[in-house]
């Protein structure tokens, strides 16, 4: 967390939290209403001040003030590189444990304990590299997910049951 948010934490311990406005789409671009933000520097900002609570509920700490974040899928969003993955808002280099096909078609991962929605950009090249010959049925669907030389475990999942499992609330109140 930055050093000016902590200060400012220290100064003014009591600021009420503000709900129903900061959004983040399964990219992991942030949305200020019904605006995407394209700012560099403030999506920086709530790139490296964003955090998620004991309640499961995620935020970005700005100043003294928790600003909550309704999630269009997950905390995280994974986008393929050559080593790997790379999640945002977080810029980690941690390899995937688990991944979950959902009956809409949405890729998740498990990156370092926590749950990331793959890109959509990046979807239809990780599933052609990963499943070069699944037909796209899921009673067919393999049971591992071959991405690079990592094999993770796949199975077919709800987003909700996810993100129960992962204790998310992707609408904080």
């Amino acid at each position: 967390m930055d050093e000016m948010v902590l200060a400012a934490l220290a100064k003014w311990p009591n600021v009420p939290a503000v709900f129903g406005w900061l959004r983040l789409d399964a990219r992991g671009q942030w949305w200020i209403k019904d605006a995407r933000l394209q700012h560099e520097g403030m999506v920086e900002f709530f790139n490296r001040n964003y955090s998620r609570d004991g309640q499961g509920r995620c935020y970005v700490q700005n100043g003294p003030q928790k600003v909550y974040v309704q999630l269009d899928a997950a905390p995280l969003a994974a986008r393929r590189t050559p080593k790997g993955w790379s999640t945002v808002p977080y810029d980690d280099d941690v390899p995937a444990r688990a991944a979950w096909l959902t009956p809409d078609g949405m890729l998740l991962l498990e990156i370092g304990g926590e749950l990331a929605a793959v890109d959509d950009r990046d979807l239809a090249a990780v599933l052609e590299e990963a499943l070069p010959d699944w037909n796209g049925d899921a009673a067919s669907l393999p049971a591992v997910l071959q991405v690079g030389e990592a094999g993770l475990p796949l199975a077919t999942e709800t987003l909700p049951a996810l993100q129960a499992r992962y204790g998310i609330v992707a609408r904080p109140r």
